[in-house]
């Protein structure tokens, strides 16, 4: 009996030994990460409160974890041996891949389907609107050659986009025609990921009407010990004389993150393809700082502050250039992790950004010049969010309340100097120290039935708005100016993997968002494609986006294929109409527009991106993307939206994954679909290429080189503007060469 009993125990012992316990941890967070179920062959089961799993391993075996916020994983054998290894197993959160989004990581990302991937070079971009124009799904409206580009995603743009950065900090245009547009203010040295959510679906960060760009820093790390860290890298382009440089460096310790960041780019007029100079200088830089602090095991605190200058930008589709535009943004964040309870976590940030914008025509060549006009401009942007974060067995709920509010003020001088009051001086209140404010509930929720993941979102926001210093000539067209709006916007949908190839997804969103400063307060000023003045509406509807996302996914270890359908039904949609009793107040426009709302109109279309491995080193890629948008109470095309863009690529990875030579192909088709009463125009289809090369001298060391526009292709896009005073579009750059420089000590 003793003998068996001493046999039994060896035995339990020797099992004991065989389990192997790993700790699932997320990745951004290193919290533990609780109820993710694993299956490895015959062992099942589900992660502790801890985070724990138990496994005796199997060689060869994929371990298979299925998690509510990080979907389904295969972890392979080698990868599962070194976190047997470490004790640790860390995850990503993949919740955002619930939804349409595509998301655009950094350049060591495993997704196959990215259209682009935020690179070191990419870092040195001092627009990020025109670092999102590399995607065939986002266009750009662009009035000068090479500063302010706007984002267009599906037809959808300006304050139907919601473009933020670290969850809610975002910047207000203080130009009336967006000269320094949010994306423009995008510090692109401090972006790790970008995350296009396509549609109406997510609603925890601000209205996202259309889409939402969310902008999202790298996440901290630390060091048991003091280590330092940097990374610098330097470019040249030869058509126009464009230099950019950007750097970074920082230290961390067992508790602290600390790093300081800049940049600092500038050009000079380009050629186009047909050899003809368009004015596109531009100086800017930019300098900040993001540190985050450890306050206890459960805690931290994050700091971030960014300062803008950009100075001398011309804007040959404007009236005026940019002199001088200089912006803070701040940024200051709070989290609390709770350990094994269903409250999970607690995030608390305030935010503001502070843009003093100033434009004048004094270096514009006018003959005969009639006017000099100086702008002086100012915006403010801030508020706070704070989101609780609760973690169930199988589901996950995000729900907080958020504040922003936005305020603008600018005052044009006119000096006239031709005609009977040539010596006098007028002063136009442009932006009528308006102010808009919102404060929202909103609330999010993800949960599995039966492998079906599920997420549905829902925003309860309150809009008010008002000018502070309404003017005469304002208030005759607008009796009252005041206006509070209450607006409901709600999506749901659900994915299925209908096999290990195979995802499908299904989205239903409705969406509400009240007039922009600009649509409710701007006082007689052009700002749109066509000349007219325009002058607000205080009581403009609330438009309504009634949307539905069908994605399809096949994915194999050679190949990628995904495709997304979408229809918009879009109801009390903001235009403008001819105000024939309204005089303007510049004899060069033809007339006054005050913004309103058309009954119905609709968008509907698709992106399709396929990926496919040819050999071990050789791949190629394609991405095409079309809308089609209608006015239906004019029975004509809606305005802006750019046409079927087609992007092809085919790269390989030689020298042991060190030189990646790529050559990309992109064409567009023609645009006939043009709105008349906007003052659009049709485009003619173009066909460009690039090529390009990058080489690895080490894991610090990369240089990279290529040509834009090979052929020297003469073309412009559809969203480009005219020239003042003509109707030739802006040109795009003909061919130019570029070389960079980067070095990591990450």
């Amino acid at each position: 009996m003793k003998n068996i009993l001493i046999i039994c125990l060896l035995f339990i012992g020797i099992q004991a030994h065989s389990q192997q316990t790993i700790i699932l941890k997320d990745t951004e967070t290193g919290e533990p990460i609780q109820y993710a179920h694993y299956l490895y062959q015959n062992q099942k089961g589900t992660s502790s409160l801890s985070g724990d799993i138990s496994i005796k391993f199997i060689t060869e075996e994929m371990l298979h974890i299925s998690h509510v916020n990080y979907g389904k994983l295969e972890i392979s054998s080698d990868r599962l041996q070194e976190a047997i290894k470490n004790g640790v197993l860390t995850l990503t959160q993949s919740y955002i891949s619930l939804l349409p989004t595509t998301v655009i990581a950094r350049a060591n990302s495993s997704a196959k389907s990215d259209i682009m991937k935020v690179r070191i070079s990419d870092k040195l971009s001092h627009d990020a609107g025109d670092f999102l124009s590399q995607s065939a799904m986002i266009g750009g409206i662009r009035k000068s050659g090479s500063y302010g580009f706007d984002p267009v995603l599906r037809g959808f743009k300006y304050d139907q986009l919601n473009l933020v950065m670290d969850n809610g900090m975002s910047a207000t245009a203080a130009c009336p025609n967006r000269m320094d547009p949010p994306a423009s203010q995008i510090p692109m040295s401090m972006v790790d990921r970008v995350e296009i959510v396509k549609g109406p679906h997510s609603l925890r960060y601000g209205n996202a009407f259309g889409g939402s760009i969310h902008f999202k820093s790298a996440p901290a790390s630390f060091s048991e010990t003091t280590k330092v860290f940097g990374r610098a890298s330097g470019s040249y382009e030869s058509n126009g004389n464009i230099f950019r440089t950007e750097a970074m460096a920082g230290a961390k310790g067992k508790f602290y993150n600390f790093g300081i960041y800049g940049a600092y780019s500038e050009g000079d007029d380009y050629e186009d393809g047909n050899g003809n100079k368009t004015p596109s200088g531009f100086n800017r830089r930019n300098i900040g700082m993001s540190s985050v602090f450890k306050l206890s095991g459960s805690q931290s605190i994050k700091l971030s502050a960014n300062n803008n200058f950009a100075k001398d930008v011309d804007f040959p589709a404007l009236n005026m250039d940019l002199r001088k535009d200089d912006t803070w943004l701040l940024n200051l964040s709070h989290k609390i992790n709770f350990k094994n309870s269903n409250f999970s976590s607690l995030s608390t940030s305030f935010y503001g950004s502070f843009v003093d914008h100033s434009m004048d025509n004094l270096t514009k060549d006018l003959n005969p010049r009639t006017v000099n006009a100086i702008t002086l401009a100012k915006t403010k942007n801030y508020g706070g969010r704070s989101e609780a974060s609760f973690q169930f067995k199988n589901s996950s709920l995000f729900s907080g309340i958020d504040y922003k509010a936005e305020e603008a003020e600018g005052t044009r001088s006119r000096e006239m100097l031709m005609g009977p009051k040539s010596g006098t001086t007028f002063f136009d209140n442009l932006w009528q120290d308006s102010k808009i404010s919102k404060v929202a509930l909103f609330g999010e929720y993800h949960f599995a039935l039966q492998e079906v993941y599920f997420v549905a979102s829902t925003r309860l926001e309150h809009n008010s708005a008002k000018s502070r210093e309404i003017t005469t000539e304002f208030i005759n067209a607008n009796p009252e100016s005041q206006s509070d709006k209450l607006n409901v916007s709600a999506s749901f949908g659900a994915t299925h993997d209908f096999s290990k190839q195979i995802r499908m997804g299904l989205w239903l969103g409705r969406a509400e968002r009240s007039g922009s400063l600009t649509e409710r307060f701007i006082n007689y000023l052009a700002v749109d494609v066509d000349p007219y003045e325009r002058i607000g509406n205080a009581k403009l509807k609330s438009e309504v986006n009634y949307q539905l996302d069908y994605n399809f996914t096949w994915k194999t270890d050679q190949s990628e294929l995904d495709i997304t359908l979408f229809a918009s039904m879009l109801r009390d949609y903001i235009s403008a109409e001819i105000r024939p009793d309204l005089s303007p107040r510049l004899a060069t426009a033809p007339g006054v527009k005050q913004y309103y709302n058309i009954d119905k109109a609709v968008m509907r279309g698709f992106e399709f991106s396929w990926y496919q491995k040819i050999t071990s080193s050789i791949y190629h890629k394609v991405n095409v993307a079309y809308t089609y948008g209608k006015n239906m109470d004019f029975n004509q095309p809606l305005p802006e939206i750019p046409p079927l863009d087609i992007r092809y690529a085919l790269g390989a990875s030689f020298c042991r994954n060190k030189f990646h030579p790529e050559i990309m192909i992109r064409h567009a088709l023609k645009q006939n679909r043009i709105s008349n009463n906007y003052g659009e125009s049709k485009t003619p289809a173009f066909t460009i290429a690039d090529i390009k090369a990058s080489y690895d001298f080490s894991d610090k060391i990369k240089l990279i080189g290529g040509v834009r526009n090979l052929f020297d292709e003469a073309y412009y896009e559809h969203l480009n503007r005219s020239v003042k005073g003509s109707n030739k579009a802006i040109y795009a750059p003909g061919r130019s060469f570029y070389l960079t420089l980067a070095i990591s000590l990450m």
